[in-house]
């Protein structure tokens, strides 16, 4: 009996809506609060991202998270908006929206209020200048094999900006529904380029999150053009 594969690709409709974002890009949003930066990724920001290009929907990606083979694994996950996205997101591209975040009252009630704390928000370079016109998308596709089973996942969204310079969102599987953006992708470079330089201790098996499974799996990427 042949072992099982889990098949974590795309399907045609995800497919469709990122095909529709090799377009200019209005904004790029967030949702800030605790959680979205971390010392151990700096340059890394881990929020579900909204994509607004300057014509049509907005779109939200995030990750989608199963479990298989005693641990997890994860995908990107990507859905048109029917609204316009909320007022509470902040801005990658305009710094002066930080967005807002919700906290309890002493009454329990739910109240808005600017995220005060700087690791709750995104304080890097503005990103318009290289993210509001794409010249390419391409997705990074997981294919691992292990004793209990083989599988297939679309990782990551890489995307190629005005400049040539490439950002990465990646599926991750903590915490729920967020994604992994990285403007500048530094360590994860070589899921988008083989030949990268790497560093010491770095590896593709532990970028992709396998780490710390129980038995040893072999992990590879390929570039998905859309």
């Amino acid at each position: 009996m042949p072992a099982p594969h889990i098949d974590l690709t795309l399907p045609e409709s995800e497919r469709a809506v990122l095909r529709s974002l090799l377009a200019p890009w209005r904004d790029l949003l967030y949702a800030p609060g605790p959680g979205l930066t971390s010392p151990l990724d700096p340059g890394a920001y881990r929020s579900s991202v909204v994509i607004v290009p300057a014509t049509g929907p907005a779109v939200r990606v995030s990750s989608l998270v199963a479990p298989a083979f005693g641990g997890e694994l994860s995908r990107l996950h990507v859905e048109a908006l029917p609204q316009p996205p909320s007022t509470s997101l902040g801005s990658f591209f305009d710094l002066s929206r930080d967005g807002t975040v919700y906290a309890l009252t002493p009454e329990r009630g739910a109240a808005a209020r600017a995220p005060e704390r700087a690791e709750w928000r995104y304080r890097g370079a503005p990103l318009a200048a290289g993210l509001s016109q794409i010249r390419g998308l391409r997705l990074v596709r997981e294919r691992g094999q292990g004793p209990e089973g083989s599988w297939a996942a679309d990782r990551g969204l890489a995307i190629t900006g005005a400049d040539g310079a490439d950002s990465l969102l990646l599926a991750v599987a903590d915490p729920s529904e967020s994604a992994l953006f990285l403007p500048t992708p530094g360590l994860f470079r070589i899921l988008l380029d083989p030949s990268a330089p790497r560093y010491p201790g770095v590896t593709v098996h532990d970028l992709l999150g396998h780490a710390d499974r129980p038995l040893p799996v072999e992990v590879s990427i390929e570039p998905i053009h859309l």
